[in-house]
């Protein structure tokens, strides 16, 4: 099952927002697990349910809904998936538990598919100054090096169907950009995932410097069964939502947040799954946050089918499409707080 740990950046569905000249993008970042992720019988990465939402708030900007970023991770956590990210080639490896970020690719190369996007600002976590990155698209080779060790980012204009990075360091994503959205979606999420990991990756070198650099508006935080099923207690995992809340709050001081809860399992006892969730609802209270609550709007497998893939816990289309319209009002709320 998963848990959602998101930041978000969004706006408000009553009125429409736009940016003056040199402002930042609204930033959407998603720190997530397999609910957000896409994993079960999702088509393709940006019918998650974050970049749903993203979309959504475009065309209430007068944009067009696949305009602005999209989060392209350099892999997906494992083969239950419809859809792929990054293809990472000979030579690379995973590298979560090396930078901390879901997803990432040590050496690389790593390749995506960009034939949706204009342009891409290419993530990197550098060992120390001096270290080589090359980024090919198109025939043209766009290279890189570091200026010290940490994250840092560069950009690829007029990428062509494919998009091909490799390095000294670490691949950690690429944002691909489409035209002159004013709404970039970062869906950092990764399956299986618990608060405990998500804290043990914030120790690592990578995670929190690069939603330092992404500066997000809206934190979203939305996390729980995987705490319960990995043995995490209900009063542990009540401290650890707010050590994350800090932890991110110190790298993202103007973010506003937004929690969520999560669809009740038709596989674990309702009284042990609500403890976990009303950890979240008093956590909600406790910051004056609006919530994503999906534990009273969302069925679990008994009661909608559709929303499930086969294994009865992972999501369909139609599940993400359900989340985002249980996300869209509470991120839109944050934003006008």
């Amino acid at each position: 099952m998963t848990t959602i740990l998101a930041v978000v950046a969004v706006v408000a569905a009553t009125a429409v927002f736009f940016l003056r000249p040199g402002e930042k993008p609204l930033r959407i970042v998603v720190l997530a697990d397999s609910l957000t992720e896409g994993m079960g019988e999702v088509t393709d990465l940006r019918r998650t349910w974050p970049h749903l939402v993203g979309d959504q708030l475009r065309i209430e900007r007068g944009e067009a809904a696949g305009s602005g970023g999209t989060w392209l991770p350099a892999s997906v956590s494992g083969p239950m998936f419809g859809f792929t990210a990054g293809r990472p080639g000979e030579g690379s490896w995973p590298a979560l538990n090396e930078s901390g970020v879901p997803g990432s690719i040590a050496r690389g190369p790593v390749t995506w598919d960009t034939s949706r996007y204009d342009s891409a600002v290419v993530h990197v976590g550098a060992e120390r100054a001096g270290q080589r990155f090359t980024a090919s698209s198109g025939g043209v080779d766009v290279t890189f090096t570091s200026t010290e060790e940490g994250t840092e980012s560069f950009v690829v204009d007029k990428l062509g169907p494919e998009l091909t990075v490799s390095g000294e360091g670490t691949v950690l994503g690429v944002l691909g950009r489409s035209g002159t959205g004013s709404i970039d979606v970062y869906n950092l999420a990764w399956a299986g995932s618990s608060t405990k990991d998500w804290l043990g990756w914030a120790g690592h070198p990578a995670l929190l410097p690069l939603l330092r650099e992404i500066d997000p508006d809206v934190v979203v935080l939305s996390l729980a069964g995987n705490d319960l099923w990995q043995g995490v207690s209900a009063n542990d995992f009540g401290d650890n939502l707010g050590r994350l809340h800090k932890l991110v709050g110190e790298v993202a001081p103007n973010a506003r947040w937004v929690l969520g809860t999560q669809p009740v399992s038709d596989n674990t006892p309702r009284e042990q799954w609500m403890a976990y969730q009303q950890k979240v609802i008093d956590y909600a209270a406790e910051l004056k946050a609006p919530m994503i609550d999906l534990v009273d709007n969302m069925p679990g497998y008994s009661g909608g089918p559709f929303f499930y893939a086969a294994d009865h816990a992972h999501l369909t289309d139609a599940g993400h499409a359900l989340e985002a319209g249980e996300a869209g009002p509470a991120i839109r709320q944050a934003l006008l707080q």
